[in-house]
């Protein structure tokens, strides 16, 4: 399998015999038109490609060819390198690396390429994991595809609350064509580049605020007491046991702190805030702006209505106890995916019943947790301890036979 990297100019000489000499020749389209002279067979790169590995997989069991699959870049750098070796036997393949378009663009820029954050959304739809590397780093590369343009990129990352990005867009690298520009994200919108483009958003600013486990409240733009406290936070965030790719909910959310932080444990993970009060809404996207935290999704309406075609979630924590009544507890349980966990903090006993009836109903397993800590306050020259209120958190995991 050979990497071309950024041209067929590229191609050295004992590379190009081994293309010649081919009995099959597999590449996208427009590779095979860089070869118009070669007279074996071809096959076409394209999707569905489970149907192109099988009939790939059957031509080399059964027949044995001298076979050159071609791709642009590098054939284990978002390449199908790796599944040609899992498919036919790393005795069957051998694989000639060639230079990525994030190497072409970093060069030109004297860029230092280890650093940069790197996303595909080549044939992807989630953003999910573009939101994670653009809060955690300063230059996040993008592969683009039809749908996920650099004016979609543009407008997705605008839509966030992400203005202290530019964006740089290198179209056509290894072409006499090639060229590259570096625009503000509004000067992108409604703009059309060549379809072989790479972006790269840089941020032009660093954050206010530097987000971090265990933030102080005052640190947070927050409605008066309204607040999951640090203590109880931390607690939370430990009994969601969130792993990396996670999806968490954080329902009833207030200013967004437990989301904000949790976000920091999932680098290939999101979070959705969901608050039905617009003035809460704005103090989310107020605290998103000013700490980076792109991770966060902000969803405002009334549950259980506005949950209803939300992602999946791995994860949920139910913040704002039972306002909305048990529905919202009942709709949180059903969307969780099966082996999810689901976290509730409540102040009242009687929402604590509730929800236990509920649960061990439904014969989920069940831990209570009660939370209270105290602070030292100055008293007549010297402290005592002023507790705050006890909350409690009923934490559950949903079997993995549950409907999901």
């Amino acid at each position: 399998m050979l990497g071309l990297g950024q041209s067929v100019q590229e191609i050295s000489a004992p590379r190009m015999e081994l293309i010649n000499s081919a009995e099959l020749l597999v590449a996208g389209k427009r590779l095979h038109g860089a070869f118009p002279d070669y007279q074996g067979r071809r096959i076409t790169l394209k999707a569905p490609l489970a149907q192109v590995m099988d009939e790939l997989e059957q031509v080399v069991v059964d027949h044995g060819p001298r076979v050159v699959v071609l791709v642009g870049g590098d054939p284990c750098y978002y390449g199908i390198g790796p599944l040609l070796v899992q498919r036919l036997g790393p005795e069957r393949v051998r694989l000639h690396p060639g230079t990525t378009t994030l190497q072409a663009a970093a060069s030109l820029l004297g860029l230092a390429w280890q650093h940069v954050g790197v996303v595909s959304l080549h044939g992807r739809n989630g953003t999910t994991l573009l939101f994670a590397a653009l809060a955690r780093n300063r230059h996040v590369a993008v592969y683009t595809d039809d749908s996920n343009t650099p004016a979609a990129v543009a407008t997705m990352v605008l839509e966030r609350g992400g203005e202290n990005f530019r964006m740089w867009v290198f179209e056509d690298l290894g072409t006499p064509e090639q060229r590259w520009g570096q625009f503000t994200l509004e000067q992108v919108l409604g703009q059309e580049f060549s379809p072989l483009n790479l972006v790269l958003l840089e941020r032009t600013a660093e954050p206010e605020l530097q987000i971090c486990l265990g933030m102080a409240e005052k640190d947070y733009c927050r409605e008066n007491g309204l607040i999951t406290k640090r203590t109880v936070r931390a607690a939370v965030i430990a009994a969601l046991a969130l792993q990396p790719d996670n999806l968490l909910w954080d329902l009833g959310a207030g200013c967004g702190s437990v989301g904000l932080e949790a976000g920091l444990l999932l680098p290939q993970g999101g979070v959705t805030a969901v608050e039905r009060e617009p003035r809460r809404v704005a103090m989310i996207r107020e605290n998103i702006r000013r700490t980076n935290a792109f991770w966060l999704q902000v969803v405002q309406g009334r549950m259980p209505e506005c949950l209803h075609g939300l992602p999946v979630p791995d994860r949920i924590f139910i913040g704002g106890g039972l306002s909305g009544g048990m529905s919202i507890l009942e709709e949180a349980c059903m969307r969780l995916k099966p082996g999810g966990r689901l976290v509730a903090s409540v102040v009242l006993l009687q929402s604590l019943e509730r929800i236990r009836d509920h649960l061990e109903h439904m014969r989920w397993p069940l831990e209570i947790l009660q939370i209270q800590a105290s602070h030292a306050v100055p008293l007549a020259g010297g402290h005592r301890l002023q507790s705050q209120n006890p909350i409690f958190l009923v934490c559950t995991l949903k079997p993995e036979d549950a409907t999901p």
